[in-house]
């Protein structure tokens, strides 16, 4: 007695593979979202150790933030290529211990390179963005601390995908912003530390960030700051938070109105890309869509969250600082209202 193998006929082997190919068309957009919340969680907890070793370094400095970066060409002030820059990431990092925390899961580029770093030890083995550019920073300035290959390389992490908050860690570079003005501030300052951002997402992409420092060469400019303000009503023009706003500097600053610079012909975020300038706000250099609309934010408390990035804008709630603590305590006016913000 013989028993005959029944085959599969092809209408079922059909069936078979519409089924398996409805099921990937569900399986896969939920794979892809449970990674990116995955990366996005590893995110807010990079944010997180940055902010708690800022709070332990303002344990060890009298309440202090420290600066966002100043120039190891501090006096004369001959500017930081000369002799490099000394970043918030190697000031903070003591207390972190672990450079890679400063790269998110989320940036494409895989975090900037410094402005000043070496190919000959292919910037501390970590490499950089294909469209940066390495040795821009030739040896020469005595003061300059770290020198490879002839060529000056910042103190700071290797790769970076975060920025700070000039209201809160200014860009006290050399000697000429303090004749400005510009000081380091106390922890105890803050009205609302819970409320105020600290850290940020710097943006992935070089382009934007280049626009800082146009040259003939492309330069991240990866230490620099952010802040949420603008010296103009119509948030075209940069507040630097420096002596680059003159001697006296503003007496009033403009917080950033949401829909001014997201939408229509002021969508900075696209200018920066297609027309380099150096005067945009200084929220070109914040990656404010990393994670849907909005990104992971360090407070000044320590503590860190989500936040959709109109959200931070709110007049009534402005995350960016009501203040500019770093500025003479400078106030900052809703450009819509003409009153000041709040948070």
């Amino acid at each position: 007695m013989t028993i005959r193998q029944r085959a599969f006929t092809l209408i079922e082997l059909l069936v078979v593979i519409a089924i398996i190919a409805i099921l990937a068309a569900i399986l896969f957009p939920v794979f892809a979202q449970a990674k990116n919340a995955a990366k996005k969680s590893k995110d807010l907890s990079n944010v997180k150790q940055m902010s708690l070793g800022i709070s332990l370094y303002t344990q060890d400095t009298d309440d202090t933030y420290p600066t966002a970066y100043f120039h190891n060409a501090w006096d004369p002030a001959n500017g930081g290529t000369r002799a490099g820059y000394k970043h918030w990431s190697f000031l903070v990092n003591p207390y972190i211990k672990n450079y890679d925390i400063f790269v998110s899961p989320g940036d494409k580029l895989n975090g900037h390179a410094p402005t000043c770093f070496a190919s000959a030890d292919n910037n501390s083995g970590k490499g950089f963005p294909g469209d940066q550019a390495a040795n821009v920073c030739a040896a020469g300035d005595p003061r300059a601390v770290r020198v490879v290959g002839g060529f000056i390389v910042d103190e700071q992490a290797p790769r970076i995908s975060y920025t700070v908050n000039s209201a809160i860690m200014p860009r006290l570079r050399n000697i000429n912003d303090v004749n400005r003005g510009i000081t380091v501030t106390s922890q105890t300052q803050v009205e609302n530390v819970a409320g105020t951002i600290l850290i940020a997402g710097l943006v992935d992409n070089t382009p934007c960030l280049a626009s800082a420092s146009i040259t003939s060469v492309v330069r991240s400019a990866s230490h620099r700051s952010t802040n949420g303000y603008s010296i103009d009503a119509n948030n075209t023009r940069a507040y630097f938070g420096s002596a680059e706003d003159g001697s006296t500097g503003p007496t009033q600053v403009f917080a950033l109105n949401n829909g001014r610079i997201t939408t229509g012909g002021n969508q900075l975020f696209n200018l920066c890309l297609s027309t380099p300038r150096t005067d945009y706000p200084l929220i070109v250099y914040h990656s404010w869509n990393r994670w849907g609309g909005g990104d992971n934010y360090g407070m000044a408390d320590g503590s860190a969250k989500y936040a959709k990035f109109s959200q931070t804008l709110r007049p009534d709630r402005y995350m960016w600082s009501p203040v500019v603590y770093t500025d003479r305590g400078i106030p900052v006016v809703d450009p819509i209202s003409g009153q000041r913000v709040s948070n």
